[in-house]
């Protein structure tokens, strides 16, 4: 019995290798796809359409909060509905590939597989009359064929990494928009549907959409933006990661808060540690032990995309001036602001901030503020697209304590 058994190991050994290795990699690991975007928002993707019926619905609600989303459709489907194509391209948003008819991966054959994605690449692009660079598996589920044509067409795999599981009818809208919201981060993919079998979870997930689109804005203070990715290479990524968790930690740790959903601008309270800060007429305005409120910048919204330093320059000092009369507007309004009378920063960039009322003085040369300006300099090989290039002899090595009074801060409100 002994080739049996080697046989039944073959036999195991190939559906491994066919099913659960890609499978593995790519939906659950996330090697080889893209589980996440790397963007201070969150992305809003819908599967299994088009749909006569929700579809424009679906797009109703995402014109009316000003999204745009990435629509992952069948392509059978989509063939019987251009018209809905086209209304979803005309509308601004993104369409990408979900196979031709919703087979689940692991018991399509290899031949079937080609076949039917390479028919729902060309029917979909057809349809659009653009190049379709973007494919999302059925249940996310991969196959090793799947896989190969994914490479052999310069495809990009998009996943998700929050879900509501709207697809179940006796979830409630209330039930699939906490789940979703539980989830969320910068970087977050949500994945919904706008066609499926049960018509009562389409309705139950078109209104958690009308109140997804208003409280990730509102309540978790995090913009929704169009699906991105940027050309990174593994490495970037993980660096990119495992910066993000740094910082995420350290926000929880010293209670950092948002201040709107677009705002570069976050706030710490603290206790000042010095030197003394005295206002033009002499007046002592904080000492050490004093409450004041530290300015951070919320790295990930400065993020630059291009190469050209004075261009990503010029961007940062449009959205400071953009963002300093909302970060003003809310110390206004959250009392608990009320008894701090200074804002500070410790960092190496402060060129250009006097403009805005603030003050710039030198700090002794410590242990700190040394770790401080390398903290600084990780963060611009982190989120500059030239990485440890963009360091430069201007940065220096040397912290600058920048810091303006509550009453000077209060004239940037407009």
């Amino acid at each position: 019995m002994g080739w049996f058994y080697l046989l039944l190991s073959f036999i195991l050994g190939g559906v491994a290798v066919y099913t659960v290795i890609p499978d593995l990699f790519l939906h659950r690991l996330g090697i080889g796809s893209w589980k996440r975007q790397y963007s201070p928002g969150v992305a809003k993707t819908l599967d299994d359409g088009p749909d006569p019926k929700f579809t424009p619905r679906v797009l109703e609600i995402l014109k009316r909060h000003q999204v745009r989303a990435a629509f992952f459709v069948v392509a059978e489907k989509a063939k019987r509905y251009p018209e809905l194509i086209r209304k979803i391209t005309d509308e601004g948003h993104i369409i990408g590939v979900h196979s031709l008819n919703h087979r689940y991966a692991w018991f399509t054959s290899p031949w079937r597989t080609l076949r039917d994605w390479t028919e729902s690449l060309r029917s979909l692009e057809s349809l659009t009359g653009s190049k379709i660079m973007w494919m999302r598996p059925p249940w996310g589920t991969f196959n090793f064929m799947t896989w190969w044509w994914l490479k052999r067409n310069k495809m990009r795999a998009v996943l998700w990494n929050v879900e509501g599981h709207d697809w179940v009818a006796k979830r409630t809208p209330e039930e699939i928009t906490e789940r979703i919201l539980n989830g969320i981060n910068e970087g977050t993919i949500v994945v919904m549907h706008d066609s499926g079998e049960k018509q009562e979870a389409l309705e139950n997930s078109a209104l958690a959409l009308e109140t997804l689109c208003e409280r990730i804005v509102k309540e978790r203070k995090l913009p929704i933006v169009p699906l991105e990715f940027p050309e990174w290479t593994l490495a970037k990524r993980l660096m990119f990661r495992a910066w993000e968790k740094w910082e995420h930690y350290y926000a929880w740790r010293h209670h950092v808060e948002r201040v709107d959903a677009t705002n570069i601008f976050r706030l710490e309270k603290n206790r000042y540690e010095g030197p003394d800060l005295f206002s033009e007429d002499g007046k002592l305005l904080a000492k050490k032990g004093d409450a004041v409120a530290e300015i951070h910048i919320d790295n990930i919204r400065l993020q630059a995309k291009g190469l050209d330093m004075q261009k990503t320059a010029l961007k940062a000092l449009h959205q400071a001036r953009e963002s300093l009369p909302n970060l003003v507007r809310y110390i206004v309004n959250d009392p608990t602001y009320d008894h701090i009378k200074v804002f500070v920063a410790q960092t190496l960039i402060y060129r250009g901030v006097k403009g805005f009322g603030f003050s710039v003085q030198e700090l002794p040369n410590t242990w700190k503020s040394r770790g401080v300006a390398w903290l600084q300099k990780m963060v611009m090989r982190v989120y500059h697209p030239a990485g440890k290039d963009r360091e430069n002899g201007r940065l220096g090595n040397k912290t600058r304590l920048v810091w303006i009074s509550r009453e000077k801060l209060l004239e940037n409100k407009r």
